[in-house]
């Protein structure tokens, strides 16, 4: 980790303890962060908030950003959020191994990364099928594309 920054202030809001999606993605950022310092930038550029609703779980958090790099989760939906994304957790969770999104916003597997291919075909299959929505993107492009590049495990 970069010790001339300040550290990640990523925070579960009161209550979120107890969701374990909440968890697992402040630790996913946080992680990602700090192994991949360069995601910084993104980080402290975001501004606005993302619901997420695992359907299948019966869980939803929302991820507020401040920008200049600070992130609070809360359980449930918790205002008006800028976008949302709603599918199975599990497809949700997928997410995170999607390569990471172009400037347009779409991500862009190598041919040869079957686990990359394979993510991808099934983040289009849920699509297709209606099981994943992505509220909000059309009209916040740029909080969806660097909040896929933060949470993306991959770049």
């Amino acid at each position: 980790m970069n010790h001339d920054r300040a550290p990640i202030d990523i925070r579960l809001a009161p209550g979120a303890e107890e969701n374990g999606l909440a968890n697992m993605l402040a630790q996913l950022v946080r992680q990602n962060l700090e192994g991949k310092p360069h995601k910084m930038a993104d980080f402290e550029a975001l501004a606005g908030s993302i619901a997420i609703v695992a359907d299948d779980a019966g869980v939803a958090l929302t991820m507020r950003f401040e920008r200049g790099g600070r992130l609070t989760i809360h359980d449930g939906i918790v205002g008006v959020p800028h976008g949302t994304i709603r599918g199975p957790g599990e497809i949700i969770m997928a997410l995170s191994d999607m390569p990471v999104a172009t400037s347009l916003g779409l991500p862009i597997p190598d041919p040869r990364d079957k686990q990359a291919v394979s993510v991808v075909r099934s983040v289009v299959r849920a699509l297709r099928k209606g099981e994943l929505h992505f509220h909000g993107a059309v009209f916040h492009p740029g909080l969806f594309v660097k909040l896929s590049h933060i949470m993306s495990v991959n770049g």
